[in-house]
């Protein structure tokens, strides 16, 4: 299993490993859906992410995706208690990422570029 194997001695943290898949995530959104340049108006992407592993790739993921200029927003109903994704979502705050416990209402309106 990559993972694992990727983990073992003396190989990366589960952190580090979280912090490479959102931002592969960011970077592939980023080439198929460009931020707006000539724009004031930013494109807006919505994640919806679990309490797992991938969830946290997906909270990592919108904190870049900001950084590049999209306004995101996530759904997070059932967020994990581990310290690791408290600052996640500490982290998401502080860079503005709207975090939402159910679906936006303008979820099927076509409102979101991704």
């Amino acid at each position: 299993d990559l993972d694992c194997e990727l983990m073992s001695t003396p190989g990366f943290s589960l952190e580090q490993l979280m912090e490479l898949a959102g931002l592969a995530v960011a970077e592939a959104v980023y080439a198929v859906v460009p931020p707006n340049s000539a724009s004031k108006d930013k494109k807006k992407i919505l994640l919806v992410c679990g309490p797992g592993n991938n969830g946290g790739d997906g909270l990592v993921a919108a904190r870049h995706l900001t950084l590049f200029g999209y306004d995101c927003t996530v759904v997070y109903s059932k967020q994990s208690k581990k310290q690791h994704f408290v600052n996640l979502v500490k982290q998401m705050e502080d860079v503005g990422v709207t975090i939402l416990e159910e679906m936006p209402s303008d979820a099927k309106e076509g409102n979101y570029a991704a």
